[in-house]
């Protein structure tokens, strides 16, 4: 018999806490300064961001100083090794203490991100030309980049769910990140990179030390538009409520899942009957305008 196991973010006490946590300023590639880029996440209902710069550790303290109603993390984007296919590893290291230099390659960033207290999301995988034993190779990370803003309206290659589902077949389960890596671009045939997707974290308090504990013990999800609004997990079922959508769809490994789509009018609810045969289900809601929200994975324990 199968146990599912999932850290609900829908079952635990706490803020619903909105953010993101992929952002470059005028440290690295980024148009907007850090307390403009702070100053306009704020202004559009985000609760938190970590400023990621390049290979640079930007000093968040004295801005977030300046507000008492925002919360900034302090952060580095590490460009560092090479993949199977030559390109370079992006890591994200959120909570840092000192700069990280790259010289370590991928698994020793890690391991120097984790001494500091911090956690690291492998970014844009798809974007990367990452493959599964690009991910496989690593051990330590938070989770993955499985939307990227940046990614997907500058060359369409925003989701990285099959990297995602790839790892998990093979029992790598991991949690999905939401993101916007912002730079605040501005080209006339696409929308700026800025405030387009986010994480909805479940913090016991408005500080940053339970914003990191809610994003270790996975407890938060993911959208570029839908909301999620109630997940109930049973060993028989699994139902979630969410706003207005087209399909609801729950995705676990090899053919076993479940998709819900709509007709003349939106659904909002949905409940999944579990098979049996289920490592880990994941769920997406996906609205009319093809906006997708993800749920992360929960896992299913077989006793021994």
């Amino acid at each position: 018999m199968a146990f599912p196991s999932f850290p609900n973010p829908f079952r635990t006490e706490g803020l619903w806490l909105k953010g993101n946590l992929h952002i470059h300023t005028t440290n690295s590639d980024g148009a907007l300064n850090p307390y403009q880029m702070a100053f306009l996440y704020r202004a559009n209902g985000y609760n938190f961001i970590a400023i990621t710069d390049h290979d640079k550790l930007t000093d968040v303290e004295g801005l977030a100083e300046r507000f008492n109603d925002f919360l900034v993390l302090p952060g580095e984007e590490i460009g560092t090794g090479r993949s199977e296919v030559g390109t370079k590893y992006h890591l994200v290291a959120i909570n840092l203490r000192e700069e990280i230099s790259p010289e370590g390659g991928p698994q020793g960033v890690i391991e120097e991100v984790l001494k500091q207290g911090g956690e690291v999301i492998v970014a844009h995988p798809y974007w990367s030309s990452l493959t599964v034993n690009d991910l496989l190779g690593l051990d330590g990370y938070l989770g993955l980049e499985i939307f990227n803003s940046t990614c997907l309206l500058s060359i369409g290659k925003g989701y990285s769910t099959v990297h995602w589902d790839d790892l998990m077949v093979r029992g790598r389960f991991t949690f999905g990140f939401a993101v916007d890596d912002a730079h605040w671009h501005f080209n006339p045939h696409r929308p700026v990179d800025t405030c387009y997707s986010w994480i909805m974290v479940k913090a016991s308090e408005f500080t940053v030390e339970s914003v990191m504990d809610g994003l270790k013990r996975g407890l938060f999800y993911s959208s570029n538009g839908p909301s999620i609004l109630d997940v109930d997990v049973s060993d028989d079922s699994v139902y979630v409520r969410s706003s207005p959508a087209r399909a609801i769809t729950f995705v676990a490994n090899s053919s076993i899942g479940e998709r819900f789509t709509a007709s003349d009018h939106p659904i909002t609810e949905a409940t999944y009957r579990v098979r049996g045969k289920e490592t880990y289900l994941r769920i997406e809601v996906e609205d009319w305008r093809g906006r997708t929200a993800w749920t992360n994975p929960i896992i299913f324990q077989r006793d021994s």
